[in-house]
C-alpha cells in the first residue's frame, strides 16, 4: 500500500533516555480497540469494502474462500489467494497464435485479465483498507469510563493497531508508542497489512530457460504478475523488525509485559520472538488478555518458549 516496500515507513519510537529505564511493556492488539467500542473488526472492513467498492469486493469474493471465518482470519487468508482459478479464468483469453482472427491485442489480453484482478486485491484493496482505518471513529475519553483498563502512559507500547486510541483515550505520548504496522494518524505512514510469504523455490516454473521454444511468453508474464502480488503485498516482517531494531534492543530492562487484545497469532510470532530475544525470558512476568480460546493462547505462548508459571491470563475487562 502507498509507496510500496521501497518506501516502507514504520512509525519508530525515539527511545532517548526512556527505553533503558522502561519496566513495563504493553503489547496492544485489535481486541483493545474493540473493547473500547471502536468498530475496527475486519468484518466491518468487509462491509465497508462491499458498500464503497463493490468491484474489488467481488474480486476478493471470487478468488478467496470467503466463508464465515474469512474476515475473522483476514490477514492469514490473504496468503490463500486462488491464483490457479485466476489463471484458469484468464486462459479463455489465450488465443492461439495461428488463429484466423488473430489480432495484436491477443498478445496482451491474457495478462490484462490477470493484472486487473491482481491490482484489485493488492493495491486497491490496501487503499480501501487505509481509507477505512482513517475514518474509524475514536470515542472521547469521557465516553469509555466503564470500559477503561489500567494503562500506565509512561510505559512502552508495542502497538499492532493503526488507530490513535492509546493517545486519545489514555493520554499516552506518541513517543512511547511504536505503531509496528504504521499509524493511521500519520498520513505519511504506509499501513502494513498481511503476513510473511515464502517465495516459490522454483525459479523457472514454466521451463522458459530450459525449453524456451515450448513456453508461451504470455503465460510467463501472467505468472510473474501473480508472483508480484505475493512479493509486493505481504508483511515484510523481517524488514519491519530490522527497521525498529533500537526499539527491541531497548526492552532489556522490561520486567513485566501486559498483552491487551492480541491473540498472539502465528502471523505475529516473529515480533513476539524478537521481544523475547531481548528480555530475560526466565524472569519477566506476563499478563495476557484472552477472548474465547484460552487453551489455544496457552499453546501459542508455550510455542514461543515463555515459561508457563510466568504467564497469567485474564479477560480484558478483568485487568
Amino acid at each position: 500500500m502507498g509507496g510500496g516496500h521501497g518506501q516502507l515507513r514504520s512509525s519508530t519510537l525515539n527511545c532517548g533516555r526512556m527505553c533503558p529505564m522502561a519496566k513495563t511493556l504493553y503489547i496492544i492488539g485489535n481486541g483493545f480497540d474493540l473493547h473500547h467500542g471502536i468498530p475496527s473488526s475486519y468484518k466491518a472492513f468487509g462491509e465497508y469494502l462491499r458498500k464503497h467498492d463493490s468491484n474489488t469486493y467481488e474480486v476478493v469474493a471470487k478468488y478467496f474462500a470467503m466463508d464465515a471465518q474469512f474476515w475473522a482470519e483476514f490477514e492469514d487468508r490473504l496468503a490463500s489467494f486462488d491464483s490457479d482459478s485466476l489463471i484458469e479464468d484468464a486462459s479463455n483469453f489465450l488465443v492461439g497464435y495461428g488463429a484466423e482472427d488473430w489480432s495484436d491485442a491477443y498478445h496482451h489480453d491474457y495478462q490484462y485479465e490477470i493484472e486487473q484482478a491482481v491490482e484489485a486485491i493488492s493495491t486497491t484493496l490496501r487503499l480501501r483498507f487505509a481509507e477505512w482505518i482513517r475514518q474509524l471513529p475514536i470515542p472521547a475519553a469521557s465516553d469509555i469510563v466503564e470500559r477503561r483498563v489500567p494503562v500506565d502512559p509512561s510505559a512502552v507500547f508495542l502497538n499492532f493497531n493503526y488507530t490513535p486510541s492509546l493517545q486519545r483515550l489514555y493520554g499516552v505520548p506518541d513517543i512511547n508508542i511504536l505503531h509496528i504496522h504504521g499509524a493511521a494518524a500519520n498520513p505519511a505512514d504506509t499501513l502494513i497489512l498481511g503476513h510473511g510469504w515464502e517465495p516459490d523455490p522454483n525459479p523457472d516454473p514454466y521451463r522458459f530457460e530450459r525449453d524456451p521454444e515450448d513456453a508461451d511468453i504470455r503465460v510467463i508474464e501472467g505468472q510473474r504478475l501473480v508472483d508480484d502480488y505475493f512479493k509486493d503485498t505481504f508483511k515484510p516482517t523481517s524488514k519491519v523488525i530490522e527497521n525498529n531494531a533500537s526499539f527491541f534492543a531497548g526492552l532489556s530492562d522490561v520486567d513485566r509485559i501486559l498483552v491487551m487484545g492480541h491473540s498472539v497469532s502465528d502471523v505475529d510470532h516473529p515480533y513476539f520472538g524478537e521481544v523475547i530475544a531481548n528480555i530475560d525470558v526466565d524472569r519477566v512476568r506476563w499478563k495476557i488478555s484472552y477472548y474465547g480460546d484460552i487453551d489455544g493462547l496457552r499453546v501459542r505462548m508455550e510455542a514461543l518458549g515463555v515459561p508457563s508459571h510466568l504467564v497469567e491470563y485474564a479477560l480484558l475487562s478483568e485487568f
